[in-house]
C-alpha cells in the first residue's frame, strides 16, 4: 500500500548583496529595504527588531530585552551587545511566596503563589531593548535611530492584518490578556481573540499608544524611555498595577558591550553570547561532540544521536549548577568551555545512556562555592531572532524576547508597551546561583551565534524556543559542518532536545533509530511537529559559501522567512 505524504519544507533564499532572515515577513521586508537603501547590517537589524516587536507583539518588543552579535568585516571584529532584562532594585531573593511542589508551568522552579513570577506586575524585569538597539545603531550603524524607527511607527499607527498565527497566539492566552484593561483593549475584541477577518475583510491590528511611544523615542532617543517623560508614564502606570519597577531602575539600566564568547568546532571558529546566556552551554556541547567522529557515523543515526543526547545532558547539568550573572556569582565559564574539560567528560560517554549525570567537580572548575542545582524541566519561551548580512560582509545575529509568550501580559497604561516577564527566568527559591538579587540579570537561553571559516564569515544563526534553542543551534552547526547539509536542510532536519526530561525526539526520525536509542537506555518522548506548537526551537540562519553567495533558511513550521538581495 502506498500513501501520499505531506512534506513540510522551505526552499533556500539566495542573495549576493545582502540577506535578512526573520520570524515575520513584514519585519524582514523592513530590513531588506534598509539594505537596498544603502544601510549596513546593523541598520537593517535594528529597524527589523523594532518592526518585529510591533507585528509579532507576543514574542518581543520594546518592553523586553535581548542579545546581539555584530561582525564588522572591515575591522575583522566581533562584538557582543547584552541588553538583557534585569531584576528591579527592590527585588529580593524571597520576593515570591513559595508553595509546595513544582510550578505547573514546567519550568522546574518551586511553585509560586498566583504564578506571580510568570505573569502580572511582579513578573516584570527592567527592559533593555530600547537601550540595546539604540546603542547598536549609534555605535555600529550608519543611519539615525529616528529613521530606523519609522517602519515600526507606521505599523503601529496604520496597523497590519491579523494573521492566523497572531489570532492563534491571542487565543492561547486570551484569559490572561483580558485580565489587564490596557492589554484587553488592544489584543482582544470584548475579551475574545481578534479574528483574522471582520465582515469578510482582513482585521487590522492598530496600536496608537505604542505608535506615540515609538515616536517619542524617535524624537528624544533612548533617554526619553529611561530618564524622560515616557519612562515616567510607564512607571506610574505599572506601579498603579502593583509592580515594583521604579524610575531609578530605568535610570540605572546599562547595556553591556564586550567580546563574544569564543570557541572552535572542527577547525571553525564559533562566536556566541557571553554568560548569562545559552552561549557557554552551546560551546560545552560542541566541545563534547568534537570528541567523536560524528561525520563518519552518519547524520541522525543511533550512534550519533546517542552521543548528542549524552553531550547535551552533560552540558545542561553543568549549566544549571554553575551558570548565572557573573557580576553576582563566580561563574567558571573558561573551565566549562575548555576543550580539555570536554575531553575528560567525554570519556564517561559509553555505549549506554548514563542513568545519572553529575556536574563537573568544583575543584576541577576552580569554584569555591557550589550552589544547589536548579531544575531544567522547561522547554517553552517566546522569543524572536533576526539574522542579517550586508553587501560589505558585516553581519548581525540578534535575539530579543519578552520571555514567555505575551511576557507579563501587562500593557502599561497610556503607552501601548507590553512588558516582559523576565523575573520568571530567575529561580524563585533563594540559595541558587540563579536566584533573585537586585539589579541581577537572569540566566537566559538566548544563543545568537556566528561561525567563521578562519577569518571568513560562514554562518549566522539563532532561534526562538526557550531552552530548546541551545540544542537546536548545536545540531544545525553539526548538520552543516559534520554532515554537509545546506542551511535550509540543516534547519529542517528532524532534531532531538535534551533541555527537558525525558529527551524529546522528532517523530520524523527513523523509527528503527528511536528503538535503538531506547535499547541503549534512553528515556524518550516522541513528539510530532506542527504549525500550532512545535516541540523544538524555531531557527533562522544564513550561510555564506566560498563564492560569497548567501543562502537563507527558516523553520518550515513557523511563518518565518529569509529574503536575499541579488
Amino acid at each position: 500500500m502506498s500513501r501520499s505524504e505531506w512534506v513540510i519544507d522551505r526552499v533556500e533564499a539566495l542573495g549576493r548583496n545582502g540577506m535578512v532572515a526573520a520570524k515575520h515577513e513584514l519585519a524582514a521586508e523592513v530590513g531588506v529595504a534598509v539594505l537596498e537603501d544603502g544601510g549596513n547590517a546593523v541598520d537593517a537589524a535594528v529597524a527589523t527588531a523594532f518592526a518585529v516587536g510591533v507585528v509579532e507583539p507576543f514574542m518581543s518588543g520594546i518592553g523586553g530585552g535581548g542579545l546581539m552579535l555584530v561582525f564588522l568585516a572591515e575591522r575583522n571584529e566581533t562584538v557582543a551587545i547584552d541588553f538583557g532584562m534585569c531584576a528591579p532594585l527592590a527585588a529580593r531573593p524571597d520576593l515570591y511566596e513559595l508553595l509546595p511542589g513544582q510550578s505547573a508551568t514546567r519550568f522546574g522552579w518551586r511553585a509560586v503563589k498566583d504564578d506571580a513570577n510568570l505573569h502580572g506586575p511582579l513578573s516584570i524585569a527592567v527592559p533593555g531593548t530600547v537601550a540595546g538597539l539604540a546603542t547598536a545603531a549609534q555605535r555600529y550603524g550608519t543611519r539615525p535611530l529616528a529613521e530606523l524607527l519609522q517602519p515600526a511607527i507606521r505599523f503601529a499607527r496604520e496597523g497590519f492584518p491579523v494573521s492566523w498565527h497572531t489570532s492563534f497566539e491571542i487565543a492561547q492566552d486570551v484569559a490572561l490578556l483580558a485580565r489587564y484593561p490596557s492589554t484587553r483593549a488592544i489584543f482582544t475584541r470584548d475579551g475574545l481573540p481578534l479574528p483574522v477577518f471582520t465582515d469578510l475583510q482582513p482585521t487590522v491590528l492598530r496600536q496608537p499608544d505604542l505608535a506615540r511611544s515609538l515616536e517619542a523615542i524617535a524624537i528624544g532617543g533612548p533617554d526619553v524611555f529611561y530618564r524622560g517623560e515616557l519612562g515616567k508614564t510607564l512607571i506610574e502606570g505599572l506601579r498603579g498595577l502593583g509592580a515594583i519597577l521604579s524610575e531609578q531602575d530605568l535610570q540605572a539600566y546599562t547595556v553591556r558591550i564586550g567580546p563574544p564568547l569564543w570557541g572552535t568546532y572542527r577547525g571553525f571558529r564559533i562566536a556566541t553570547a557571553p554568560v548569562p546566556s545559552g552561549g557557554p552551554t552551546l560551546l560545552e556541547s560542541l566541545n563534547l561532540m568534537a570528541c567523536f567522529d560524528l561525520a563518519s557515523w552518519g547524520h541522525n543515526n543511533e550512534r550519533t544521536l546517542h552521543v548528542l543526547i549524552e553531550a547535551f545532558r552533560q552540558a545542561f547539568v553543568d549549566r544549571f549548577t554553575y551558570l548565572a550573572d557573573p557580576a553576582f556569582v563566580p561563574v567558571p565559564v573558561d573551565a566549562l568551555t575548555d576543550p580539555a574539560y570536554a575531553q575528560e567528560r567525554a570519556t564517561e560517554i559509553g555505549e549506554r545512556a548514563r542513568p545519572v549525570i553529575t556536574p563537573g567537580m568544583p575543584e576541577r572548575l576552580g569554584v569555591e562555592r557550589v550552589f544547589a542545582r536548579s531544575l531544567p524541566n522547561y522547554g517553552g519561551g517566546a522569543t524572536t531572532h533576526i539574522c542579517v548580512v550586508d553587501r560589505w560582509g558585516n553581519a548581525v545575529s540578534l535575539t530579543q524576547t519578552l520571555l514567555s509568550a505575551w511576557g507579563s501580559r501587562v500593557v502599561a497604561p497610556d503607552t501601548g508597551i507590553l512588558l516582559n516577564n523576565g523575573m520568571f527566568w530567575f529561580d524563585p527559591e533563594p540559595g541558587h546561583a540563579n536566584s533573585i538579587e537586585p539589579g541581577k540579570r537572569p540566566l537566559s537561553n538566548m544563543t545568537p551565534t556566528l561561525v567563521f571559516a578562519e577569518k571568513e564569515l560562514f554562518l549566522v544563526l539563532g532561534a526562538m524556543g526557550g531552552r530548546r534553542i541551545i540544542n537546536a543551534i548545536a545540531q544545525i552547526v553539526s548538520n552543516v559542518i559534520d554532515h554537509g547539509l545546506g542551511i535550509q536542510a540543516a534547519i529542517t532536519a528532524p532534531r532531538i532536545d535534551c533541555s527537558v526530561q525525558p529527551t524529546a525526539v522528532s517523530a520524523r526520525l527513523d523509527s528503527t533509530v528511536i528503538a535503538q536509542l531506547r535499547e541503549r537506555g534512553h528515556e524518550l518522548l516522541v513528539v510530532r511537529e506542527d504549525f500550532a506548537d512545535s516541540p523544538f526551537a524555531s531557527p533562522v540562519g544564513i550561510l555564506r559559501d566560498r563564492e560569497g553567495v548567501l543562502h537563507g533558511g527558516a523553520n518550515p513550521y513557523y511563518p518565518a522567512i529569509a529574503i536575499g538581495l541579488d
